[in-house]
């Protein structure tokens, strides 16, 4: 029997699980996880957490839990499972069928191993609190946890045998040491994280030795892809979006002249990623203005022409940007932004037509809304991008062992993308000896003072 939940190997909160008055205890078992025990007696972690003041996400073995006093354990909802069979009828986005995917993986196991490394106890502490970064990154992990647990229950539906481990990993050399030797003791399939170069150095060191696949979560340089092809990139890249967008725009405004804009010095890359893109679609030599010192002759530009104006507004600094759309009030022009457009905040209603982000939970879709009830009825709280990023990674990759085995690495276009919330995956090889970067871009309208998603590869 193989057991399907969450194993801390390290304790970062402290909780009072010895609530007065408390009649209907559970005492903590080897391998049990605060959301293991949540499903064995049909609770939510909120109820838990209710009972039992500062219990924040982890357990510690031998802890005294406190529960509703009528509550006994489902005999239903227990974490252990039958030995699998494959997923049944996946949908698939490949020409491949599911049946010729699965003899093609001859690296298949019984069970598998899915490694976390998130940053819980990377903190300094004032007097009688975190500092600010210390806060932020204890919650880019709590996040993160939450969302792969919400996977979790999403795998073992499909009859995925995977455990998954969750490891503190800090900004250090010495921590990626530490987690190399946690993700050999449980001999990880795939690992996700950590959110810092320096430990992602030593872990891809390991990968590299390894049939084992790491992945980095959070926006990170392409130059990390270098250290072994064992490895994919989860964030597209800021090339990678400007590629997709300028050829969206293309086919998204026809009858327009399309233009770019960018701070000759900051914005070249994205410049040239640019250019390409809008030739792939069919376009022309995509002629582009440097704003860096004032907006004259894009201003006069589109003065002048007969025809409607879009601007690929490819600035990073806020300034030049804000700078751009103020000059060019009034005129008869449409925006198309880049992912600065909308996490800076700076665009108001109407300013851009659309822009791009690598992460949307589109509170316009359906599903996307049950996915986010169920995890605000979960943990009591709204999701947010780390969430819905880390719940997509485990999904994704979890379903993709099931299919490939520890030769997930090889197949990543060929994964069942069904269930995915935030996140597409489209990857493609970075070079000849070095990892994949994800080159899926959601394109985003704000609609109604928020932002949703405007086209739909998934």
């Amino acid at each position: 029997m193989k057991i399907i939940g969450f194993i801390f190997l390290l304790v970062f909160f402290g909780a009072s699980a010895s609530a007065q008055h408390c009649s209907n205890y559970h005492v903590v078992s080897a391998g049990e996880t605060l959301y293991s025990i949540s499903r064995k007696y049909g609770l939510t972690i909120a109820e838990i957490q209710t009972l039992n003041p500062g219990l924040v996400t982890t357990v510690k073995l031998g802890e005294h839990l406190c529960l509703p006093n009528s509550v006994k354990p489902i005999q239903s909802e227990v974490v252990e499972t039958a030995p699998v069979s494959p997923i049944p009828t996946p949908v698939s986005t490949s020409e491949i069928s599911t049946e010729a995917k699965v003899t093609q993986s001859p690296l298949k196991k019984e069970a598998y191993a899915i490694a976390l490394l998130l940053p819980f106890s990377t903190y300094k502490m004032d007097s009688d609190s975190l500092d600010e970064r210390s806060v932020k990154l204890r919650n880019v992990a709590v996040n993160m946890y939450r969302g792969a647990m919400m996977a979790q229950q999403e795998l073992q539906d499909r009859n995925v045998n995977a455990k998954i481990y969750l490891f503190d990993v800090g900004n250090s050399v010495e921590s990626g040491k530490r987690a190399v030797e946690r993700c050999e003791e449980v001999s990880a399939d795939v690992v996700v994280g950590p959110l810092f170069k320096d430990p992602i150095q030593e872990v891809a060191k390991w990968v590299a030795t390894r049939n084992s696949h790491l992945v980095i979560p959070v926006k990170m340089s392409n130059k990390i892809l270098l250290l072994t092809d064992n490895m994919s990139k989860a964030y597209p890249g800021n090339n990678s979006q400007w590629y997709y967008l300028a050829g969206f725009a293309q086919q998204e405004f026809p009858n327009s002249i399309i233009v770019g804009a960018y701070a000759k010095g900051k914005d070249d890359f994205s410049s040239e990623a640019a250019r390409s893109g809008f030739l792939s679609q069919g376009g022309d030599s995509l002629k582009v203005f440097d704003i860096s010192q004032n907006c004259v002759s894009l201003y006069n530009f589109i003065k002048e022409s007969n025809r409607n104006v879009v601007v690929l507004d490819m600035t990073t600094d806020e300034k030049t940007g804000t700078g751009l759309t103020t000059a060019l009030t009034g005129l008869n022009v449409n925006f198309v932004g880049g992912e600065s457009n909308v996490s800076d905040g700076r665009v108001g209603e109407g300013k851009k037509n659309v822009s791009t982000r690598g992460i949307l939970l589109d509170y316009y879709n359906l599903d996307n809304l049950k996915w986010i009830a169920a995890y605000r009825k979960e943990f009591q709280s709204e999701p947010d991008e780390f969430s819905a990023i880390m719940h997509d990674i485990v999904l994704y990759y979890g379903t993709g062992l099931q299919l490939f085995g520890s030769d997930v690495g090889k197949h990543l276009n060929e994964i069942d993308q069904t269930g995915l919330i935030a996140l597409g995956f489209e990857f493609f090889k970075t070079g000849p000896e070095s990892g994949y970067e994800n080159a899926f871009v959601n394109v985003v309208q704000k609609m109604n003072g928020r932002w949703g998603l405007k086209n739909n590869l998934k």
